[in-house]
This record gives C-alpha cells, structure tokens and sequence, in this order.
C-alpha cells in the first residue's frame, strides 16, 4: 500500500506528540538510511556477453515503536529506490507501509498481535523477512503469542483479499490466499532445544471462484551447545497439493556443525532439498517458501526461488564457513558452497537436460565494520565457478566468469522520543 509521504509523515508526527499516560511507557522512533552499491556480472544468471551491471540502491525507512504495560504497537513506512530511478522533476509517491500492527497482552502468558507484520521463525528457513533485499518481507496477518513454562507456542494466520468486494472471494494476485502456521520451542536443558513448526499455504485455484488448494509443511529442529561446538539439524516434509493438481511428496534435511576458538568460528553443514527429474506422478520437489534463500544457499542468489531456480531437480547445498572476529567491531568471513541437484534433469523440447548433477561452487566473503551502534559498514565479494549443468536451469556462459561485488552502509539510530514510569 502506498500513500503520500506527506500524509504519513503528517500522522507520525501527530502520534509523537500525543501526551503518553502517566504510566510506565516508552515511546522509540527507529530511522533507517541503508544506501547500497552493487556490481553485477552473474549475479542470480550467468554472464551472457553483455557488460556487467552497477547501481546504488537505497532503502530509506523510519519505524515508531510503542509499549505501555500490555500494549504494542509499530508503524514502519520505507521507500526503496534506485538513484535516479525518477526524473528530478517529478514527485512520485513511493512510500509504503512495511509493517503496521497493534499487540495486546490477554494475561502474562498470552498476547495478540494484528496487522501487518514479519513472521520470522527457526532462522529465517521456512518463514522470514528477507531483510537482505531492500524491500524486505511482511504480511498481513493475526499472531497468538503464548509463553509458560519454558514453552514458547504460536499461531499466525492470514486470509488476502485484493480489494473490499461486494461478492466472492477470488483472489487473483500471485500470492497465498490462505497462510496459518504453527510453532512451538522448548527449552529441554541448557544444551538443548526443540522446535517443531506446520505451515498451511493455500492457493486460489484459477478455475473456480473459491476453490484453494493446499500445502503443508511440518517438521523439527533441533539444537544442541556446548561451550564451543554447536549443532544444528532440521528434517521437513511437504505434502498437500500442487499447482498442477499433483499430489505433494517432498522433504527438506539439514545437518550442521560449528566450532569456535576465539576468534575463529567454523562451520561444516549439508542441506539437501529433494526434486525430480521430469514429469512424475507426485511433485516430489521441495519448496522453500518465504524463507531468506540468500542466508543460506549462496550470496549470489542463484537459488532464492527454489524449486523454480533448479527446474523442480531439488538442491544438494554442501558448505564450508569460517569467520574471524578478532573483536566485537570487527568481523571478516568465507563461505564456500558446493551445489548439485537432487535429480538430473530431463530434456525437454526447449530446455536442456543433465547427465551431471555438479552445478558449480561459490565463494563468498565479507568484512563487517561496526563503527558505533547507530553506524555500520559492510562490503561483499562473491565468484561462481560454474559446472556444466548450470547452465540447464540458468541462461548465459556457464564457461564465463561470473562474480558480484558490493559495499553497503546502514545509519540506524534508536531514539527515545518519550518515557514515562508508574506513578
């Protein structure tokens, strides 16, 4: 949704300066300035001949947090651009609504949010904000928060609609029209814990007014510490039906393990993503849903839209990763990701099959520079050496060499605007 900047800034300030209740309160105004330059040559698609890309784009934002006793509430407006996108001339309105919601506490244990919001659980795997690209990810939605016990449970849900209509409910935007999840965590001793999570997605059938198909998803993670070593393991499955009116037989696994010795800290992990090889009886491809892809399959993002960025053949993600943190400003690491398919790929009348489930690897590294914590600085360098079959699933060279790079600012100041205590 977007309205005038005008307006909103217009109703931010009325909110600012509304006299608070003379009880405990806190009143926090949160901008965001996150300008980032990128150079493009293979990014998301092999090179193809043509000269590489470069740009600055800028994420513009400003968030109003409040909280008094058992109530919540949070307006985020952002505007996210390209310099020079828009003629000097022109005053064109693009700002949006990121998040927009109300949470109100039932009792100590339970709370209600409603409204726009993020839905960001078990790290970002299945559910999250996607903060890496500039627009990020939020939806409109309820959320049943309940905490007892050293158990942590919600329910989120979602019904869309593209307009207030008169009649029916067909909805005809590229989006669920139905989400509901379920997530629950306990705490089972000081070294582990366990997380199991549903997520219902429901789609509107293109032949019908209200038919929706469904997907569900369940599983587990599970995470257990010691003093330096850490693992981390996660095993999904998908079923349901698909798009095509196919049933869903598809399943997700992960095994990590990370070890730190000051101020090293490496990891060694594997996620396999199932899929087929053509047309089958069962679509045994996994999705990822709204997941952040760019947190775990490789910086460049040949995989941020999976099954879709490997032709329904699944995803073998074999990683390596070190980071140096010789202090708390200061942080330097390298990722190295091994791809394959689960599956090899038949031919079709347009697209080529593969004999050779080796995609390719990827190197990345970052420096992180935190200068205060209102001002951080980052830069980035990736390279894609690609095998063969990549170019089955991506257009360009696959012989090319493919590689990105970036530099990125984030000015992030949390303000207190107001607070009050109990009288």
């Amino acid at each position: 949704m977007k309205i005038s900047f005008t307006r909103k800034m217009l109703l931010l300030s009325v909110l600012v300066w509304l006299p608070l209740e003379a009880a405990w309160s806190q009143l926090y105004l949160t901008p965001q300035v996150r300008p980032r330059a990128e150079w493009r040559n293979g990014y998301q698609s092999l090179p193809n001949g043509q000269d590489g890309a470069f740009f600055v784009s800028q994420r513009s934002k400003i968030t109003l947090d409040y909280k008094q006793d058992k109530v919540q509430t949070r307006f985020s407006l952002q505007d996210v651009r390209v310099w020079g996108d828009e003629a000097h001339s022109k005053d064109i309105p693009s700002m949006a609504m990121h998040e927009s919601w109300g949470e109100f506490a039932l009792s100590d244990k339970f709370a209600v949010r409603l409204g726009r919001q993020e839905f960001v659980y078990n790290n970002d795997r299945l559910l999250g904000n996607v903060d890496w690209v500039q627009q990020a990810r939020s939806h409109d939605g309820l959320l049943l928060k309940a905490r007892w016990q050293g158990i942590s449970v919600d329910a989120g849900g979602a019904f869309n609609q593209e307009k207030e209509a008169l009649f029916d409910t067909h909805y005809g935007m590229n989006n669920y029209k139905v989400l509901g999840f379920l997530w629950a965590q306990k705490q089972l001793s000081e070294q582990l814990s366990v997380s199991a999570m549903h997520i219902s997605d429901g789609f509107q059938r293109p032949d019908t007014v209200g038919g929706v198909y469904y997907r569900h998803t369940y599983g587990l993670d599970l995470t257990y510490q010691r003093e330096r070593a850490q693992f981390n393991g996660s095993l999904y499955r998908q079923s349901g039906e698909h798009g095509s009116g196919k049933k869903i037989a598809a399943y997700l696994a992960v095994a990590e393990v990370a070890y730190t010795v000051q101020p090293f800290r490496f990891t060694l992990g594997t996620t396999y993503l199932s899929g087929m090889a053509g047309d089958e009886r069962k679509v045994h491809s996994f999705n990822t849903l709204y997941a952040t892809n760019h947190k775990y399959y490789g910086f460049m993002d040949y995989f941020i839209n999976v099954p879709t960025d490997t032709r329904q053949g699944g995803l073998l993600n074999n990683y390596l990763k070190a980071t140096f943190s010789p202090e708390s400003r200061y942080s330097l690491s390298l990722d190295y990701h091994y791809f394959a398919l689960a599956k090899n790929l038949q031919a079709t009348e347009t697209q080529a099959g593969t004999n050779n489930k080796y995609l390719g690897s990827e190197l990345d590294a970052v420096l992180n520079y935190k200068h205060s914590n209102q001002i951080q600085f980052s830069v980035g360098y990736s390279s894609l050496f690609a095998g063969s079959s990549m170019a089955a699933i991506k257009p360009g060279d696959a012989s090319a060499y493919a590689d990105w790079g970036w530099v990125m600012v984030n000015i992030q100041p949390r303000i207190l605007l107001k607070s009050f205590e109990k009288e």
